[in-house]
């Protein structure tokens, strides 16, 4: 019993203690209003996820031709594994599996909790969709989940978008 009451009268003296340092600090320092507010919010209305401007990129396509599937198999390696796996039946990490991903509807993987922008973005993951997501992903879908900074260069996407066409049973034609 004793060592109760030691453990209780520690608590309510802690409690004490934080509730004096808390009243001594409100007395030492002042808060005053700003001036002007330190950062400048926008009035507008924010833009839905399925109005969001794309990046104007060329189209990927004549690039896809010559792409080079090794160096996209070790881009997806580098850059892309971290949040996604390629395997076919694999499981979700961070990111949705990325297998038979061109053609498929977008925001359809089953178990993996997408964002609602992507959902309203519909359609199906074309090799164009593909290139803006991964040029910048919140460019394309602003709201999305996918924190990635992007793939700057168009052949590094263009290898990318090549090695996830061979992930597939049978891959989408090339435009």
């Amino acid at each position: 019993m004793a060592s109760f009451n030691t453990m209780a009268g520690c608590f309510l003296a802690s409690a004490l203690f934080a509730m004096v340092v808390g009243k001594v600090s409100n007395a030492l320092v002042s808060t005053h209003p700003l001036a002007k507010p330190a950062i400048a919010v926008a009035d507008s209305a924010p833009e839905t996820a399925s109005a969001a401007p794309a990046a104007e990129l060329p189209p990927i396509g004549p690039k896809l031709k010559d792409a080079n599937v090794e160096k996209g198999k070790a881009l997806y390696a580098q850059q892309c594994f971290t949040c996604h796996t390629i395997d076919k039946g694999g499981v979700n990490k961070v990111g949705p599996n990325q297998w038979n991903i061109v053609g498929r509807k977008k925001a359809s993987h089953e178990g993996f909790g997408y964002s609602s922008a992507l959902q309203a973005k519909g359609g199906d993951w074309t090799y164009e969709d593909i290139n803006h997501m991964i040029f910048k992903p919140q460019a394309f879908v602003r709201g999305t989940k996918m924190a990635f900074a992007g793939l700057a260069k168009e052949q590094d996407r263009a290898d990318v978008i090549a090695y996830l066409r061979t992930m597939s049973d049978t891959p989408a034609p090339l435009p």
